[in-house]
């Protein structure tokens, strides 16, 4: 099984299949293949943390389950990954939204309108595989589970409890045919995917409101009933030849007493984004590990709190995990993935640096990443001098990320994340507000011009580069330039026609530009950039919301006594 052989056929039953799985890791590499590596004469291997990490999973996560690109991004980055020594890339292929690959064995899902074939898939996994890049397969099974049960054919699944969260779902897993379900789409992924490893998900779940469900737990605890339905997907997915993996919020922090209860060949994959203590993830993974499990770390560059760019505290959680889980002789951590959601957040090409800082932290050391991370990736990427310009960029531009107030935090720091005001009531709201607000975006973009003739490589990545700022910097300036005028009193008639025929203007330039960046890396058509898509918010979808706010503008352009109307009532 270490060496990709596919146990389908065998005639075995499920459960001995994933008792006969229980294979060191020490023998599989993250591509499947055996390692090289020195046995000392007791059968131990001979390693220190720092070899032990070279076999290590060191990756990177697209979520095509969200928003599916094109296969040529997707190309570019199994390169980008082969370029920096990164050798995984988790490719969520399922989420709420739809799935990105056409499962011919289940008709009738929620199929996004760009997924993808079989035959697609498996020109991607040769790809990658000419790369040496694992791609690792990841197909949602407990949470996040809408592809399935917003379809009419499979509705009957939904498990939803009213009383758990109404951001997120659950299919029911008491249920026969939810088993029934995941055993044909994992065989399939199985078939197409030569990874040793299946990711199932199996995160933020809100489950127990269906008749069944609520008949099992008169009898069983909610950790017996999750631990027996992970151990069943477990059994499927080795019964493939495949070792399972499941995220580890509920395993690890909101039901930790279900870790216990695992076979122990589950694979358990630790997130949390808002921390930066290595010690708390080390503690974290040393319950994995004592347990007699394996743990991989995964950490975050875009996640549910940032915009179009993350955070300096965002890097800090890539340390934070980095050290934790790359920096131990522990042979039951498999390494680190780098998480990345939802891409209509951001501008396509505009965040190579977020990865190439992970690429050094994990194969270099979070030291090196931190004082020497954006020269290398600018000298490297763009083939450009290194200069104090280069470095007060990338500092202003990670230290002035707005990002969203956690719920947990009492105070504030720093610039909120806002939505373009696109109708009457942002507009009323943001003038009753009418707090002042730094834009130093506006000295970034003047510092990119100073930079741009140095660039000797990957010119349109630095131009994408310059368009999130472009799009921060007049985000903060419509904001601005409205509370200003709004204050003055009495506001000339004149002045406010000006305004918004100023306003409307460049949030037309502004659309124009970012629609075409998007059609030449994504899908013109795609759900998230025409529409609103169930279970994103508005900050989840920057083109669609900067074209409705084009629009907004653009009809009070039209009819400047609506405007005037309004900026006087504050």
């Amino acid at each position: 099984m270490g060496t990709g052989i596919v146990l389908a056929n065998m005639a075995a039953s499920p459960l001995l299949l994933a008792d006969a799985s229980r294979i060191s890791p020490d023998s599989i590499t993250p591509s499947g293949g055996p390692t090289s590596a020195r046995l000392s004469p007791a059968g131990m291997r001979e390693s220190d943390s720092r070899q032990a990490a070279v076999r290590r999973m060191k990756g990177l996560m697209v979520d095509a389950g969200r928003v599916p690109e094109t296969m040529d991004y997707y190309k570019r980055v199994i390169e980008f990954c082969a370029e920096w020594e990164l050798n995984t890339l988790q490719f969520r292929l399922t989420d709420d939204q739809g799935s990105a690959m056409r499962f011919t064995s289940v008709p009738g899902l929620v199929n996004h309108a760009n997924a993808f074939t079989p035959e697609q898939l498996k020109s991607l996994v040769k790809f990658a595989q000419s790369h040496g890049v694992d791609l690792l397969p990841e197909v949602e099974s407990f949470g996040h589970t809408g592809y399935i049960t917003r379809s009419p054919t499979y509705a009957h699944l939904l498990d939803q409890e009213a009383t758990g969260s109404s951001e997120f779902t659950g299919i029911i897993p008491v249920n026969p045919e939810s088993l029934q379900l995941f055993e044909k789409l994992y065989r399939e992924v199985a078939a197409i995917f030569s990874s040793t490893y299946l990711h199932g998900g199996c995160d933020e779940v809100n489950w127990g409101g269906s008749a069944l469900s609520r008949k099992a737990l008169q009898t069983k605890t909610r950790a017996q009933i999750w631990a027996e339905y992970l151990n069943a997907l477990n059994q499927i997915s080795a019964g493939l030849g495949k070792q399972f993996i499941v995220w580890g919020d509920f395993v690890l922090h909101k039901e930790p007493e279900i870790l216990g209860e695992l076979n122990k060949n589950i694979i358990v994959m630790d997130w949390n984004y808002a921390g930066n203590s290595s010690a708390s993830y080390r503690e974290t993974f040393q319950k994995v590990s004592a347990n007699g499990s394996r743990g991989i770390g995964a950490p975050a560059l875009s996640c549910y709190k940032w915009g179009a760019r993350v955070g300096t505290e965002q890097l800090r959680n890539v340390d934070a995990y980095a050290d934790a889980y790359l920096d131990t002789d522990d042979h039951n951590s498999l390494g680190v993935v780098v998480t990345n959601w939802i891409p209509s957040r951001y501008v396509q090409n505009s965040i190579w640096d977020g990865f190439a800082y992970a690429a050094i932290a994990f194969n270099e050391g979070t030291a090196t990443a931190q004082t020497s991370g954006f020269r290398r990736f600018v000298e490297k990427h763009y083939q450009a001098n290194w200069n104090e310009v280069w470095a007060e960029v990338f500092r202003l531009i990670y230290d002035a990320a707005p990002y969203m107030k956690d719920r947990e935090t009492t105070s504030w720091m720093g610039l909120l994340l806002p939505v373009p005001w696109s109708n009457d009531e942002q507009l009323r709201a943001l003038l009753k507000d009418a707090s002042p607000r730094s834009n130093p975006f506006t000295r970034i973009r003047s510092l990119l011009v100073q930079l741009e003739p140095l660039v000797m490589k990957n010119y349109a990545d630095f131009q994408a580069f310059g368009l999130c700022v472009q799009y921060l910097e007049r985000m903060f300036w419509r904001e601005a330039v409205v509370i200003e005028q709004a204050a003055k009193k009495p506001l000339k008639r004149e002045t406010a026609d000006l305004l918004i025929q100023s306003i409307a203007e460049r949030d037309r330039e502004l659309a124009e530009a970012l629609t075409k960046d998007w059609d030449q890396g994504r899908f013109p058509n795609a759900e998230a950039k025409l529409e609103a898509v169930y279970g994103l918010e508005p900050k989840d979808q920057l083109l669609f919301q900067w074209k409705r706010a084009t629009s907004y503008s653009s009809s009070l352009a039209g009819n400047p006594d609506r405007f005037y109307r309004l900026i006087q009532m504050t």
